[in-house]
């Protein structure tokens, strides 16, 4: 705020030179223009009595003379004197009117206090970004939420190539209700991301609020295609077709989603409810529903090999024995280093997850914007189940961890990660 106020005073003061300059000009033309009139009107008199004195009119003509002179130099200070009491005065009062004006009205109609709340907002960035991202603190308020992403969007001015940066806009307009922004955020994201799964699902549901449904729906195919197991790009996609009324569509999209969630979950049954929903509609429109395709269980769960690319360390997470899904069950696979600080170097989150799971992270999943996997000596890899999507949620969660993998050479195998320990 010190340079804003700075530049305000700066500005006042041009405006008050610009107001007293002519001033002092002006007065002092007005002097020598008197000044001028007076010796012009001496020297016309002293004519008139030259032909006074040639026509024998006038009488006594050094009396005339002397009188004339008199005249003159009694005027000469009085012009003098009123033009240098004016230039000390006249524009002090008009000074003060401007400076108090213009500060009055600013107060009244300018935006001194949005350009406040930006700089009070850029200096929390770090304790509302702990309190938002990390500790998920339930006291923080909508003000709290819009302050971030006041100051997160100054900064993506600062450092525009940070597409981590640009996901978390995007996804915080989504839940703000604003379209236009988390369109051009995820945007961004989607250029910038090494991985363009990550981003293809927030990316898809702004497209559809903004209406590129035709691009949306292209995004989702793609990310299915990569991930049979994405629940998050299936629910989408099927809430897509629920939108055109397409409950056929729908159906079949909820369908294929059920075998790959924990029966009993909160996701399970609210897919179950959108099948009711789907089928009453059809009902009602006199439309049958569409057979259900016959597929062996087994089959269904199966999920399409992951393709290891250079840089990715590929996983394969199993449950031990008598471990249950949490409710709403999410799944964190973090990469630490061993016997070090307990931040995750590179972190993956899976929604809904099925086991066993196979898997991969890389460098596209680090958490500093350009960090690789392969600059430390050793990796050792986590799986955390935890209930709601809050990793920092320890009530009912579990935990398993991998040996300490030397990360010169990537191994071929899947590294086996077992849950078998609650937090």
């Amino acid at each position: 705020m010190t340079a804003f106020w700075i530049v305000i005073a700066a500005l006042l003061v041009l405006v008050s030179l610009a107001l007293v300059v002519p001033l002092w000009r002006g007065e002092g033309k007005q002097s020598i223009s008197r000044s001028a009139l007076n010796k012009q009107l001496y020297r016309q008199r002293l004519l008139e009595i030259g032909e006074e004195r040639e026509q024998g009119i006038l009488a006594e003509e050094p009396d005339s003379l002397i009188e004339l002179q008199r005249s003159l130099l009694d005027d000469i200070p009085d012009v003098e004197q009123t033009a240098r009491g004016g230039k000390s005065l006249i524009w002090i009062p008009g000074v003060l009117v401007l400076v108090v004006v213009s500060l009055g009205l600013y107060y009244q109609l300018g935006s001194w206090r949005e350009v406040q709340r930006w700089q009070d907002a850029n200096s929390r960035l770090g304790e509302l970004s702990n309190r938002i991202l990390v500790e998920q603190d339930a006291q923080v308020t909508e003000q709290d939420l819009m302050d971030f992403m006041l100051a997160l969007r100054t900064r993506l001015k600062d450092e525009p190539n940070d597409y981590r940066g640009w996901l978390l806009l995007g996804r915080l307009s989504l839940d703000g209700n604003d379209p236009e922004m988390a369109r051009e955020a995820l945007e961004r994201a989607y250029a910038l991301a090494p991985q363009k799964a990550m981003v293809a699902v927030p990316y898809a549901q702004a497209l559809m609020m903004t209406g590129g449904e035709a691009q949306a729906d292209e995004l989702l195919r793609s990310a299915i295609a990569l991930d049979p197991a994405n629940i998050e790009a299936r629910s989408v996609y099927a809430f897509m077709a629920l939108q055109k009324e397409d409950f056929k569509t729908a159906l079949l999209r909820w369908r294929e989603m059920l075998p790959l969630m924990e029966k009993g979950s909160t996701r399970y049954t609210m897919v179950e409810r959108s099948i009711d929903y789907a089928e009453q509609q059809l009902k009602q429109r006199g439309m049958a529903a569409p057979s259900v395709p016959a597929v062996q269980s087994e089959q269904a769960q199966t999920q399409a090999p992951v393709q290891v690319q250079a840089g990715e360390f590929p996983l394969h997470v199993t449950l031990a024995p008598g471990i249950q899904l949490p409710e709403d069950a999410h799944l964190f696979v973090f990469a630490v280093i061993p016997n070090g600080p307990p931040m995750p170097i590179a972190v993956k989150r899976i929604a809904g997850p099925q086991f066993p799971l196979t898997l991969s992270l890389g460098d596209g999943d680090a958490m500093m914007e350009g960090s690789k996997l392969a600059t430390y000596p050793q990796l050792q890899f986590k799986a955390r189940l935890s209930r709601g999507g809050n990793v920092m949620n320890k009530e009912g969660a579990f935990e398993g961890v991998s040996a300490p993998i030397p990360t010169d050479a990537i191994p071929s195998a899947p590294i086996d990660i077992r849950i078998d320990h609650a937090l």
